[in-house]
């Protein structure tokens, strides 16, 4: 499929047409490594230059990291800088470009380099250091321009509030003063000048700008630490309250986001959810949000079943094209019927199944940078001129994991027992027959307030690569599909939301797809809880259990987060209308509490946890490991040194992937899937 899509592609009014090629499909080879799947991309942060002529990228060999600037006109690649960072022990790396100019970039640079006892990677740190940068440079590398806020060490520059798009000159940056203040300052990218522009409070977390660059707003702590506050700037130069934010680590989307700035001054674009579901007003939509008159103004784009995630903007005016968000797939929908009518023929050139986005535009919109993946690719970049009706190939995301080395993704339709709809996806090994009735791993989804799409995912594909089909459904309680659902989960842990997922199983048993007591659970955060839950409940429908950062005992994880949070923070006070109260609702939270059933435990268990966890302590785990093993159950934890609750190192990741399979390999043995026949596959589209 890759070298297809290498070939430009002529687009006719209606559609278009791929011209006849006959391409031989290569026969699968050894499925993918762990290694394979943990790597990192091989190009990030990808952008268009203002005027479409330039490409800027960063390109991932191993340890090393290069700007490099592709020249579209002249066909040429320029390698600006670049650095090398080994992951125990630090480096340069390159957090992020932006085009300031055709002429111009402004980076971000992280630096560390960490000393460990005996130059071992999981040898003791002795010491570290620590430092970031800034910094403005040609597009041909030859001027290079250190950028920091006013008064700020060369460590901690700052960082960039706004690049100021119709001042050449100039950026705005924020800063923390020696007394703890939040201030902007304007710098210049030619000079490193700065100069402080307004002046902030230590409770002021970050700004907000219009289009223009102007300061119209900021987020800030009503207390330090506490209740989150949107203010906006008035025109004698004070502040006042405009709304509460609702923002925590377990909210997939929060009450207000902001997408961005209209063409017109002191005005944004933002999401809103709706405050109660209303009819069929129940899903998050588009706003215009005035600032400087302080008002919401109504809903300008909305999709049905689906929230907003984000908006297309006409790069040059700031005018909204159109709403974005995720069905199966990402989709976004223009507003324009003839612009709709384009992206409808990108679409058909990817084919079903694939999510296209627009990652950055030409100001004149004449060239689309284009991020196209799906659940057998992780993703491949292009760049579609609009005016020729072409799509030219850039080059793959993760090029060590091909098309036909991994497994097919398929929607799945079912009904709860109560008669709700839902769905969710299977991934089924490739190669595999379609009639073959395969291991079956389980695998919700955390969150709970998140959801699982029609796309690639590093774990279901990683376990159909290893033989297993795997199903993830989405309970109700999941994000995306509107208020009334998520909040259908409320206060249903290990009731609605667990029977959801039974039935799910349930409907692929009866369909013939899967076998009862051929199947496992496995889940993190959020779905390792629903793991370990579908262990205590449901020992005859699985085989072994997988929980990764799971909370096993809630009425001790919601007094955790009341003394790490405090009675009176955001968080605390979504636990409790998600899971409940644990002084009034003790006895119901006790009863869907995994740690509670060990006496009559069954099923093998593996418990994988993050030492450093700050969202699900590692004592949910530790604790539920003790319970099974003074009633003598079968039980391993694995507790990994120095990792969070996400965003693992590869060598974490890595040890989670090979704890799974192994534990999968014991207890759910899996085939192999049979080798992809070699043919000839005509390609051809209308």
């Amino acid at each position: 499929m890759q070298l297809i899509r290498m070939i430009g592609v002529a687009f006719l009014a209606a559609g278009f047409t791929v011209a006849g090629l006959l391409l031989p499909s290569p026969a699968r080879a050894d499925p993918p490594t762990i290694a394979d799947f943990v790597a990192d991309p091989s190009v990030s942060g990808a952008s268009l230059s203002p005027s479409g002529r330039y490409l800027v990228w960063v390109a991932h060999d191993g340890d090393r990291s290069d700007i490099q600037v592709r020249d579209l006109q002249e066909k040429t690649v320029m390698v600006l800088t670049g650095g090398e960072a080994r992951e125990s022990f630090g480096g340069v790396y390159i957090d992020w470009i932006r085009w300031k100019t055709d002429d111009r970039l402004v980076i971000g640079i992280t630096r560390m380099e960490v000393r460990r006892s005996g130059n071992r990677d999981t040898g003791d740190i002795r010491s570290y250091r620590y430092g970031r940068s800034v910094l403005s440079m040609s597009r041909d590398g030859t001027s290079h321009i250190q950028l920091k806020a006013p008064d700020t060490k060369d460590t901690r520059p700052g960082e960039v509030l706004d690049l100021l798009r119709n001042d050449p000159d100039n950026i705005l940056m924020i800063y923390r003063t020696a007394l703890g203040s939040l201030d902007v300052a304007r710098v210049n990218i030619l000079t490193g000048e700065a100069e402080q522009v307004l002046t902030g409070h230590r409770r002021v977390l970050d700004y907000v700008t219009d289009r223009d660059g102007t300061v119209v707003g900021r987020i800030a702590y009503r207390r330090v630490g506490q209740i989150e506050i949107m203010e906006a700037l008035e025109a004698d130069g004070s502040w006042s309250e405009v709304y509460r934010l609702r923002r925590n680590e377990i909210r997939d989307l929060p009450d207000y986001e902001i997408l961005g700035g209209t063409g017109a001054p002191g005005k944004v674009y933002v999401a809103v959810q709706p405050e109660a579901p209303e009819g069929d007003d129940t899903t998050a939509a588009v706003h215009i949000f005035d600032f400087t008159s302080r008002t919401m103004g109504p809903a300008i784009w909305q999709q049905p079943a689906y929230d907003v995630t984000g908006i297309l903007q006409n790069a040059d005016s700031g005018e909204l094209v159109a709403g974005c968000y995720w069905a199966d797939i990402y989709r976004c929908d223009f507003l324009d019927p003839q612009d709709d009518a384009v992206m409808s023929g990108i679409r058909r050139f990817f084919g079903e199944g694939w999510s296209v986005s627009v990652v950055s535009q030409a100001r004149d919109g004449g060239r689309w940078l284009v991020r196209a993946s799906a659940p057998n690719n992780p993703g491949e970049l292009f760049i579609f001129h609009v005016d020729e009706r072409r799509m030219e190939y850039i080059d793959a995301v993760y090029p060590r994991l091909p098309e036909t080395a991994l497994g097919t993704m398929s929607r799945i339709d079912y009904t709860a027992a109560d008669g709700q709809p839902l769905f969710g996806y299977l991934t089924r090994p490739p190669g595999a027959a379609p009639d073959a009735v395969l291991p079956l791993v389980v695998m919700p989804h955390g969150g709970p307030e998140a959801r699982d799409y029609l796309t690639y995912d590093t774990w279901a594909q990683f376990l159909a690569t290893r033989g297993y089909q795997v199903f993830q459904p989405n309970f109700r309680g999941s994000a995306g599909m509107g208020r009334a659902f998520a909040q259908a989960g409320y206060r249903q842990w290990g009731r609605r939301m667990q029977d959801d997922v039974t039935a799910g199983v349930d409907h692929l048993i009866a369909a013939g797809l899967a076998e009862s007591g051929r199947a496992c659970i496995v889940g993190a955060s959020y779905g390792g809880y629903a793991a370990l839950q579908s262990g205590a409940s449901q020992p005859d429908l699985y085989r072994c259990v997988i929980s990764i950062a799971g909370p096993s005992d809630l009425v001790t994880m919601l007094r955790w987060v009341w003394t790490e949070e405090g009675a009176n923070s955001d968080s605390y006070e979504y636990w409790l209308k998600a899971i409940g109260d644990p002084r009034d609702d003790r006895a119901a939270l006790d009863a869907v509490s995994p740690i509670r059933a060990v006496d009559d435990w069954r099923l093998p268990v593996l418990l994988i946890h993050g030492e450093a966890d700050t969202v699900v302590p590692v004592s949910q785990s530790r604790d539920m490991e003790r319970a099974l093993r003074r009633a003598r159950k079968d039980v391993h934890l694995v507790v990994m040194e120095g990792a969070g609750h996400s965003r693992w190192l590869s060598r974490d990741e890595t040890r989670v992937l090979s704890e799974m399979e192994s534990f999968l390999a014991t207890h759910l043995p899996a085939g192999g899937a049979g080798p992809v026949p070699a043919v000839d596959t005509p390609v051809s589209a209308d």
